[in-house]
């Protein structure tokens, strides 16, 4: 299925080893979407910020944004049983 070109989409690929780039594709919305999402997580540092968007699939997924001020805030990671 392909999605209109409007639509926000983007995909972004995790690291599969260590000192891999993280690699984001997207169309300039979902850029867009994406800009917006990190200048409220800027703006608003109590909130998350989200953007929803559209991957490859035409599937919609949010992209949670997060402002952290030390180390210890990122870990554990999101997924990561404590």
């Amino acid at each position: 299925m392909y999605l209109p070109k409007e639509y926000p989409f983007i995909h972004i690929h995790a690291q599969q080893k260590p000192r891999q780039p993280v690699i984001i594709k997207a169309n300039i919305e979902g850029l867009c979407v994406l800009l917006n999402a990190l200048i409220s997580a800027i703006a608003q540092p109590e909130r998350n910020a989200i953007a929803e968007i559209f991957d490859g699939d035409a599937e919609v997924y949010e992209v949670v944004v997060r402002l952290v001020n030390t180390h210890d805030e990122l870990a554990p990671l999101p997924y990561q049983k404590q």
